[in-house]
């Protein structure tokens, strides 16, 4: 006897709720970005307006001279994105919740992980490149990183703050290399042993307890597997972070679980679908690292 979407009750409920715990606990870009709620139509318009400047007069003298409000829009159009698992009519007549909940699991990462690349991926766009392409990480190009969008001259201006970096795990463990060092100490007789010398502070001491860099120059570095590897590098970035800042997502559907019944496969198809866009407000407002990421050995 084939199963029905009555049976099915509380099977979907539970993946639903494995599926958004997953995207809770996986995301990483989406909360540090500019988050938009689209509206009417199937676009989203976020306009930016240049600067105008102000001139010093002189008494008895007519202003002549005007400024220009000129606009640059940034248009957004989500699409739709989602996956597809199949649950047989023997797991569901099973009652096997530990693969019903891992169901829910494959949905949620899957999903998260694509919106978390699309995002990942916007840093690309950033302006200028301090590290110069596959060079090692340093803290000093993250300070210059965060220089480069305070002292922005571009038409669209000094990117506003709060700031944002993002790297991948090999890119931080240059900077935990440098904040813990591993240094020769010397012993009884001639044998040398290495040993760890951290700084000493509130960084180092993040690292040596929890392996969490926390902040630098007044930032959060956040760390995302999910940054693409390029041959032995990766691109991170520094960026202006959430509401009007560099990055815009654009949510138009949270995703949700359909159940279509196969009867030739005996089973149901549950699709997760959702829908939503992704952009630049300013490719000024972000800058790229694009930094070593090789594999530790």
């Amino acid at each position: 006897m084939a199963t029905t979407t009555g049976e099915l009750g509380d099977t979907i409920p539970t993946i639903i709720e494995e599926a958004q715990y997953t995207q809770q606990f996986k995301a990483v870009m989406r909360p540090l970005v500019w988050n938009i709620p689209k509206g009417k139509g199937s676009t989203v318009n976020v306009p930016y307006f240049g600067q105008v400047v102000s001139h010093q007069l002189t008494e008895g003298v007519d202003m002549v001279s005007d400024e220009k409000m000129e606009d640059t829009n940034v248009q957004v159009t989500p699409y739709e994105a989602g996956l597809k698992i199949i649950l047989t009519d023997v797991v569901i007549e099973d009652d096997n919740e530990a693969l019903i909940r891992a169901a829910g699991n494959l949905l949620g990462d899957a999903y998260e992980k694509k919106r978390d690349v699309d995002l990942l991926e916007r840093m690309a766009n950033g302006t200028g490149d301090p590290a110069n392409s596959a060079n090692p990480l340093t803290m000093g190009l993250i300070a210059a990183s965060r220089a480069i969008l305070q002292g922005n001259t571009a038409t669209v201006g000094p990117a506003p703050m709060p700031y944002a970096c993002v790297i991948h795990p090999f890119q931080e463990l240059d900077i935990v290399d440098v904040l813990t060092p591993i240094v020769p100490s010397i012993t009884a007789g001639t044998a040398t042993v290495a040993g760890m010398q951290a700084w000493s502070g509130g960084a180092a001491d993040d690292v040596l307890r929890n392996y969490s860099i926390g902040k630098l120059f007044g930032m959060p570095i956040i760390s995302d597997g999910n940054l693409a590897l390029t041959a032995v590098s990766a691109i991170g970035g520094v960026f202006a972070a959430g509401q009007r800042g560099g990055i815009i997502y654009v949510s138009a559907r949270e995703p949700s679980v359909k159940p279509t019944r196969d009867e030739s496969l005996r089973g149901w198809e549950l699709v997760y679908v959702g829908r939503y866009g992704v952009g630049n407000y300013s490719n000024d407002w972000c800058v790229q690292l694009h930094c070593d990421a090789t594999t530790p050995a």
